[in-house]
Formats: structure tokens, sequence, C-alpha cells
């Protein structure tokens, strides 16, 4: 399996939030990329594995191969509830100058989506996370989950600079 490298592992309490949305319908995929433990897939869900990493996902609602087209062109963030940027979205505007930073959910303390952004995406970002919020859910922007800065710490400078704590 191959990744972008883009994706800090997910939590389990962020996965199981996540599985929970699956299985009430408000999500049609749950992403495990490289490096990200797999739940048990839930009974009624389909299993699908690409380049990118394993989805869990509803076929009523999405066939595996439009998970890989998204996937082939870096868009799942189309299917995972983190809005209408790509990360490679993200990252052209990075390199043309916007100041970076992230829009992120918690439910119950606990991260459910996480997004990097800029200052020229943000607004739209917000707006997309609230509509969509869970119904107890919080939206914060500015600084990235802990899990994240630990990821960016363990990784090379280059991805460390790319990304403004807030």
């Amino acid at each position: 399996m191959n990744d972008t490298g883009l994706c800090a592992p997910e939590s389990i309490e962020t996965l199981l939030l996540q599985q929970r949305q699956l299985l009430r319908g408000a999500r049609n995929v749950q992403m495990f990329p490289c490096g990200t433990p797999e739940l048990p897939l839930p009974d009624g869900c389909h299993w699908h594995e690409n380049f990118r990493g394993v989805f869990h996902f509803r076929p009523e609602s999405i066939s595996f191969f439009k998970i890989d087209e998204l996937s082939e062109q870096g868009r799942e963030n189309e299917f995972l509830l983190l809005g209408p940027f790509s990360k490679y979205d993200i990252s052209s505007r990075l390199q043309n100058g916007e100041m970076s930073t992230c829009i992120t959910e918690y439910v119950s303390g606990f991260e459910l989506r996480c997004a990097i952004g800029t200052n020229g995406t943000i607004d739209q970002q917000r707006r997309y996370f609230e509509e969509t919020k869970e119904s107890d859910g919080l939206i914060i922007i500015g600084e990235c989950p802990d899990r994240v800065k630990r990821w960016l710490a363990a990784n090379d400078e280059q991805k460390q600079r790319s990304i403004n704590y807030g």
C-alpha cells in the first residue's frame, strides 16, 4: 500500500467516532490511511483497499469505483466530510504565500475530523464544517490537534514548515 505521507494516523477514539457516523449513515466512507489501525468492518458495509489505504463504505451511497477515482485525484476530502479543498489544493495555496491553519471538529472532547486550511479557504471550510457537524460537535479553528503536531515533529523539517500552528 502506498500513501502520500500527508495523513497523520488517527486515534482510536477518532476512529470509533467516525465508525459510529458510518453506522448511523451520517458518513458514507471511513478511511484507514497508512499507519492507522483498521477497525472491524461494520455489518452492512463493504471493504476496499487501494494505494491510499483501506476504506469501509456504505455501498448504497458510494461505489468503490468512485472511491478509487477520487483517491487517484487526491480528493478523499469529498467523501470524508473534510470540505471542498484537498490537501493538494491547500499545498498549492501555501506555496503561493497563503498562511496555514487547521479546522477541527471535536465531539465529547475527542477529535472527529481535521482539515488543513489557509487564510483564503478557512471561511468556506468553516461553513462546510458547521453545516455537517454533529449535534454536539465543537468546531475549532487555529491550532492543529496534538496527534498532528506529534506526527509533524516526527517527520522532516519541510513538512513541519508547511504548517503554521495558529
